[in-house]
C-alpha cells in the first residue's frame, strides 16, 4: 500500500471506460458501465479517499450525451473534483457540454497541495492517433514558465513514448518531440500520465516518471504487434504526489 498522508495530493487515475449510450452495451466481452462502476466502488473502499480523480480520455466509446451522463451519474455523488481529458473516441464538444459543472472540469489546470496538474488535449479530429496543437504546446510552455518552482504532473490521453506494441505505437502521440522539448526545459515537471494503451507501465526519463494505467474495462495485451485483448481484469491507479516532488504510485486490478 502507498504511504499517503493528509499533506500529500492523492489522485485516483481512471482511464478508457468506453461507456455507451446504452448502459448494457458490451465491448470485448464486458459490460463497460458495470466494470466502470465496480472500479469506482472498489477504489472508494480505500481508507484514504482521493483529493481528485483524473480521467484521461475515451470516457465514452460513442461520443453520446447519454454516455457522458452515465459517467457523470457514477462520479457526481462523490463530490470529488473530476479532471477530464478527451480521448480519440470522445466527442470533445459534447463532453464539455455535459461535464460543465463542478465537480467536473474538462482540460485546463488544477492546483492543490502545492502541485500543479496540467491537462493536455491530444484529441485530433478524424484520426485515432494524438497530436498536440500549437495552442496546447504554447499553453504548456507558458504555464511551466510561469510556475518554475511548483512541481507539475502533465496528463494527456495518448502515449508520448513507444509502449512496445506496433499497432498501438502507430496511434500514439504524433509529435512527442515537441512535448519533450518543453518538458526538458522545465525541471519542475515530475511526471507524465496517460491512458489510451489499456495497460499499466511505469518508466523513467531524465528523472521524470512516465506512467500509464489500466482501463476500467478490458486490457490490451502488452508487447503484441497486432491487436489482442489481455486476460487482466479492469483496473485503476493510485498516485500520491509528495511535497518534495516524489510520486508514489500503484496500479490496482479488480478482485
Amino acid at each position: 500500500m502507498l504511504s499517503a498522508t493528509p499533506s500529500n495530493l492523492r489522485l485516483l487515475h481512471i482511464t478508457d471506460p468506453h461507456l455507451h449510450s446504452d448502459a448494457e452495451s458490451r465491448m470485448h466481452g464486458v459490460v463497460t458501465f458495470d466494470t466502470f462502476r465496480a472500479v469506482i466502488q472498489q477504489a472508494m473502499l480505500n481508507t484514504q479517499p482521493p483529493d481528485a480523480i483524473i480521467a484521461t480520455g475515451d470516457l465514452t466509446h460513442d461520443g453520446t450525451v447519454a454516455g457522458y451522463r452515465l459517467f457523470q451519474s457514477v462520479l457526481a455523488p462523490l463530490n470529488t473534483p473530476v479532471l477530464c481529458i478527451p480521448g480519440n473516441h470522445d466527442a470533445p464538444n459534447i463532453m464539455t457540454s455535459v461535464l460543465n459543472d463542478a465537480p467536473f472540469q474538462v482540460n485546463g489546470l488544477y492546483r492543490a497541495h502545492g502541485w500543479l496538474l496540467i491537462m493536455l488535449n491530444s484529441f485530433s479530429d478524424g484520426i485515432v492517433a494524438g497530436h498536440l496543437g500549437p495552442a496546447e504546446l504554447e499553453r504548456l510552455h507558458n504555464t511551466l514558465h510561469g510556475n518554475p518552482s511548483t512541481p507539475a504532473l502533465i496528463c494527456l490521453h495518448h502515449h508520448p513514448l513507444p509502449i512496445g506494441s506496433r499497432w498501438l505505437d502507430d496511434i500514439a502521440l504524433q509529435n512527442p518531440d515537441e512535448l519533450f522539448a518543453i518538458i526538458d526545459a522545465a525541471p519542475q515537471v515530475c511526471g507524465v500520465l496517460w491512458g489510451h494503451v489499456h495497460q499499466a507501465s511505469d518508466r523513467q526519463r531524465n528523472d521524470i516518471r512516465l506512467i500509464s494505467s489500466p482501463s476500467t474495462c478490458s486490457q490490451f495485451r502488452p508487447n503484441s504487434d497486432n491487436f489482442a485483448i489481455d486476460t487482466r481484469p479492469p483496473g485503476f491507479r493510485w498516485l500520491d504526489l509528495l511535497a518534495d516532488g516524489t510520486i508514489e504510485t500503484e496500479a490496482i486490478w479488480l478482485d
